[in-house]
């Protein structure tokens, strides 16, 4: 049975040799061996129905069928190469990652060096989990880290209260009644969350507690960003909801909630899976460095019960 004709690899044989009159230097030209290129041209000939060289000893000469195809074959490899050449293109345009407001540049620029080892252009994009989420659904991001609840998340770190003024080993739990007035506070101390806590799965279940503690609406505040947040907590005396690192960076006291679990926790959503396993793939646990967290695997739903604060 006869092989089935490469015409895009003859068609380069036959534009090389007649480009250099010769099957030698033809055959070096598109690189291969002489007798490829004889092989191929010869298949090539035998497909269109016409001899396309007048060989002799001396010189290599197109026929009269050949100068006639040849325009024809020019266009084809032409276009092979253009669509190499927008492919390769395609292949480098950089995927955009959105991700949460002030990560680590140091945990970002490995996350990016680590997709480029595996040619995979990354560029982040900061911002609130409402804006991460939005960005997705426009297609202005192809991969976004979200705030997701517990069950569905792939990375998560415990969130508690974090305050200037105490001290960094007194880990004892802290309860959101304890927010009420009392001697040698301010009068109102204020629990602050940042934007990236501002999600139901963490926003819901803290109002839950907060009403349940009999303390009024403005005691659970929302800030415009950690900073202002932490800010707030150097400055009044109030509180911010942060995980133990955002606590040490801002050199503030951490407790965990004694009320109820409360975590972060992180998913890659993605508008193309195969391109958010090869972003899983190249950057393995720097992904949960990026975001903060250092548990990975999909983690179980508490069964903690959440408790009234006293």
């Amino acid at each position: 049975m006869a092989r089935a004709l490469d015409l895009l690899a003859a068609c380069e044989a036959f534009v090389a040799v007649a480009d250099r009159e010769s099957f030698t230097t033809g055959a070096q030209g598109a690189d291969i061996t002489q007798s490829v290129a004889s092989r191929r041209i010869a298949a090539l000939e035998a497909h269109l129905g016409g001899r396309l060289f007048e060989r002799s000893s001396r010189r290599v000469a197109l026929t009269a069928f050949g100068r006639a195809v040849l325009p024809g074959a020019i266009r084809l490899v032409v276009a092979a190469q253009e669509f190499a050449d927008d492919a390769d293109h395609a292949a480098a345009l950089p995927v955009t990652l959105a991700v949460p407001r002030h990560v680590s540049p140091s945990a970002a620029a490995r996350v990016c060096a680590a997709a480029a080892d595996h040619a995979l252009t990354v560029e982040l994009l900061e911002g609130a989990p409402r804006e991460r989420a939005e960005w997705l659904a426009v297609g202005r991001a192809e991969l976004v880290l979200q705030h997701v609840e517990p069950d569905r998340a792939e990375w998560t770190t415990p969130l508690g209260v974090g305050f200037a003024g105490g001290s960094a080993s007194d880990e004892a739990p802290f309860f959101l009644a304890e927010l009420r007035p009392r001697r040698g506070t301010p009068e109102r101390r204020r629990l602050w969350l940042q934007p990236e806590d501002d999600v139901p799965s963490v926003r819901d279940r803290l109002e839950h507690v907060r009403n349940g503690a009999g303390l009024v609406a403005g005691h659970l505040r929302f800030a415009t960003s950690l900073v202002t947040a932490i800010a707030r907590a150097i400055s009044d005396g109030d509180l911010v909801l942060c995980t133990r690192a955002e606590a040490q960076e801002a050199e503030l006291a951490w407790h965990p909630l004694g009320d109820l679990h409360l975590v972060r926790g992180y998913a890659l959503l993605h508008r193309d899976s195969e391109l958010a396993d090869r972003l899983r793939d190249a950057s393995g646990e720097l992904l949960a460095e990026l975001v903060g967290t250092t548990r990975t695997g999909v983690s179980a739903p508490r069964s903690a019960p959440e408790h009234d604060a006293r």
